[in-house]
């Protein structure tokens, strides 16, 4: 009996690995991230007097715009057309003077939506 040398190959141990790459959109990720809340830089003396000085002024401001606010909404215009004026005088001396109850009203309305408006702006300026 004779041996003979026969050489095999073998095709198993050649086989290359499988790379299978994964798209990102298939799996998102997830960071997670830790807010460290960061603590309010101390004011100082001048700082907070300042910020109280000015809080001051707005609520004074805010004051003043709600009195104006009240006496427009209390206002009566006259059925008559005679009854109710509104004078216009600029700084050169020129004036407009009209009784005219529309025109009157239409200022009137106009003037309440300007001061709501200005209401709306100190509160929103006012903070702690």
């Amino acid at each position: 009996m004779s041996k003979s040398n026969v050489a095999e190959k073998n095709t198993n141990a050649a086989e290359v690995a499988e790379v299978k790459t994964v798209e990102a959109a298939a799996a998102p990720l997830m960071t997670i991230v830790k807010d460290t809340p960061e603590e309010p830089r101390k004011l100082s003396l001048d700082e907070k007097i300042q910020r109280v000085e000015d809080l001051t002024l707005l609520i004074d401001r805010w004051r003043t715009l709600n009195e104006s606010r009240r006496k427009l909404q209390t206002f009566q215009i006259g059925a008559d057309s005679l009854s109710s004026v509104i004078l216009l005088k600029d700084a050169a001396g020129n004036e407009f003077k009209t009784s005219n109850s529309s025109v009157i009203t239409s200022v009137i309305d106009e003037m309440k939506r300007t001061l709501d408006g200005k209401v709306k702006e100190v509160e929103e300026q006012i903070s702690l």
